[in-house]
Formats: structure tokens, C-alpha cells, sequence
């Protein structure tokens, strides 16, 4: 009894393993959305506690993940939290935003893209990777 108890639970766990080895796959134009990253294409500039951002890809960028670096430390922040004006929807192709944000004493910033795509589950973001497709910016 002991024994079947035992590979019962080595089975669960390599089981619950398998499945966070899995991710459900997010579309977007007909692509996996991490390849769609690539394809976003934005500049941005900070001047007088306003930040700008202009959206020059074919990919409408839907929100907007923000690292702030001060002193050592690190803070992670979405843009919807710093400002009331991004769009609901999100900055399509072409659009631009620009809203107070209050920065504290950041020394740089990195935007980094959040897309949003269909799964099986119906609609879900998608955080594209800092390393490759964060925008770093510093503060003066």
C-alpha cells in the first residue's frame, strides 16, 4: 500500500512538473506571440515629467510594462499605474501617448511591450522579453 501510494505521488509530481513545462500558446497574427514581438517597433523620450512614446511598428502595442531603476533598487510598475492616459485599447499602429509620470528619482527607465493575444482561454497578455525587447532610456 505504501509502495502505490508512493509512485501515485511521484506520478502527480511529474505530472504537475510536465504541465508548467507546457505553456498555453498565445496567437496574434496568426504567429506565436513571442516571434509578434519582434515585430514591435517604438521610441519614446522623457522630458519634464513627461513621458512620450510613439508607436512606428505594425503591431499595436497593448499596454506597457515599466522597470524603474534608482539607487540599486528596482521597481516594476505598469504605465496604467503611472498615468491615466494610455489608451484603453491600447497604442495601435501609428499612435502616440503622452502623460505625466511621476518618476520619483529614477536614474533609467525600461519600457517594456505587453501584448495581448487569443488562446484557447479566449484573450490574454503577453509580457515580451525585457532583454530583447525592453526600450532602455535614461533620466537626466
Amino acid at each position: 500500500v505504501l509502495l502505490v501510494a508512493i509512485v501515485v505521488i511521484i506520478g502527480l509530481i511529474i505530472f504537475q512538473w510536465f504541465r508548467g513545462m507546457t505553456q498555453e500558446s498565445i496567437i496574434k497574427f496568426d504567429k506565436n506571440i513571442g516571434l509578434v514581438c519582434s515585430d514591435v517597433n517604438f521610441d519614446t523620450r522623457y522630458s519634464e515629467g513627461t513621458l512620450y512614446i510613439t508607436n512606428n511598428g505594425n503591431v499595436p502595442v497593448y499596454k506597457m510594462r515599466v522597470k524603474i531603476s534608482s539607487d540599486g533598487s528596482r521597481e516594476v510598475k505598469d504605465l496604467n499605474d503611472l498615468s491615466s492616459n494610455w489608451p484603453e485599447s491600447g497604442l495601435n499602429q501609428g499612435g502616440a501617448f503622452s502623460g505625466k509620470v511621476d518618476l520619483g528619482n529614477a536614474e533609467k527607465i525600461t519600457l517594456i511591450p505587453i501584448l495581448r493575444g487569443e488562446s484557447d482561454t479566449g484573450e490574454k497578455n503577453f509580457v515580451c522579453d525585457e532583454k530583447q525587447h525592453g526600450y532602455e532610456l535614461i533620466i537626466e
